[in-house]
């Protein structure tokens, strides 16, 4: 999330928002967000059913984050089509912001 918010004028350039979602709580959310200084959206979805939607949600009951939100990159135009979106195994995993930035500049 920090890494969102230092390239956050890049994003904003090329008529991107940011927008976090976590499974956590709304407090939480609202804790961690003013922890890391975030100036974009943090919002929780607790009861997972946007993240249901969207796949996001580890669903395995033998893994350890089941029920919680697999780390995902989305990119949803203004008309609600989902663009890009990659989902990561490994939540310690990173997807770059150089790529994000790639990606929304071939939908230009």
């Amino acid at each position: 999330m920090a890494a969102f918010q230092l390239d956050l004028p890049q994003f904003e350039s090329r008529n991107a928002q940011v927008v976090g979602i976590s499974s956590d709580f709304p407090m939480t959310n609202t804790a961690w967000s003013e922890k890391l200084g975030l100036t974009f959206p943090l919002v929780s979805d607790f009861p997972r059913k946007t993240l249901e939607a969207y796949g996001i949600l580890d669903t395995d009951p033998n893994s350890l984050l089941y029920r919680y939100a697999k780390r995902a990159y989305l990119i949803i135009d203004k008309t609600g089509v989902l663009r890009y979106k990659k989902i990561l195994d490994n939540p310690r995993e990173l997807v770059s912001n150089d790529e994000l930035l790639a990606e929304l500049d071939k939908l230009k």
